[in-house]
């Protein structure tokens, strides 16, 4: 029933950065609604352990290594699910942080940091749905590309101008994607969450830092993989079938406060990729 509901059961959808984190949620989630999974990472160890928490669920999946910067490995990551798991009709394009840098004033900031955000959000989110629509079959069968943003995009981010400004682009781009692409029926939304709890968070920030943002968010909590996953799943299925270029806020209600918390400056930095 709940299958049929969602209209995801026996579809193909390719999950990047899906290693560990919000991307493993995501990820499983699909699992859960029927739907085969190919899950790239940049390391191949972490998308096969994925992956066969996706196949101990009852559905096929891939683990694929890519890395989703680099046009021609994008190419052939898309081109390998085809193969593997037949038409990827959903993409979700989940790779994204700020790379090896702690958080820092706009006046010491360096191209850098700039850098490596566009590269690893705004570039790695072109790069996958250009290749995505190239080869997707068009308006006889419907796909859905959904971006994972942050609630970093939609307000504004002291001490992570760069990384709050990737994000927001995302954005945009997710709403030219949505026009540019409907007439070939390719849904194309966004997921802003606030701090992803796992792996990235933990290194980025102490515990009492993660705790004043846990408070400073309505519903006590951060944003698990497990919602994200849900949130996802929402966006690219059947539920949604009339909704695109959206940005659809997964913060348990962050962005409708003025409260603030955040990663202090300098006080940590995140893993190289992944959310």
């Amino acid at each position: 029933m709940e299958q049929d509901l969602l209209g995801l059961a026996g579809r193909t959808v390719l999950v990047t950065g899906a290693g560990q984190g919000g991307g493993r949620g995501i990820a499983l989630a699909f699992a859960r609604a029927g739907a085969a999974v190919a899950v790239c990472d940049l390391e191949g160890e972490r998308a096969e352990a994925v992956a066969a928490e996706v196949r101990a669920l009852g559905v096929s999946a891939l683990a694929l290594t890519a890395d989703v910067r680099d046009e021609t490995a994008v190419a052939g990551m898309i081109d390998a699910a085809t193969a593997s798991l037949g038409i990827v009709d959903v993409l979700v394009n989940n790779v994204g942080n700020y790379g090896a840098h702690a958080p820092g004033p706009v006046t010491e900031i360096g191209w850098d940091f700039w850098q490596t955000a566009i590269d690893l959000n705004l570039r790695s989110t072109f790069l996958c749905s250009q290749a995505f629509a190239r080869v997707h079959p068009g308006p006889d069968r419907e796909g859905a590309i959904v971006n994972v943003a942050s609630l970093s995009g939609v307000r504004a981010s002291p001490g992570k101008a760069p990384y709050g400004a990737a994000k927001a682009a995302v954005i945009h781009l997710t709403k030219t994607l949505a026009l540019e692409l409907a007439p070939r029926r390719i849904r194309v939304n966004c997921v802003a969450p606030t701090g992803i709890e796992g792996p990235s968070l933990t290194a980025a920030a102490s515990k009492s830092s993660i705790e004043a943002m846990r408070a400073s968010i309505p519903l006590g909590a951060l944003c698990s993989p497990e919602s994200l996953g849900d949130c996802v799943l929402m966006l690219a299925s059947r539920l949604a079938r009339f909704v695109t270029g959206e940005v659809v806020m997964c913060d348990g209600g962050a962005s409708l406060t003025t409260a603030r918390a955040g990663i202090p400056l300098g006080e940590g930095h995140r893993p190289e990729l992944g959310h």
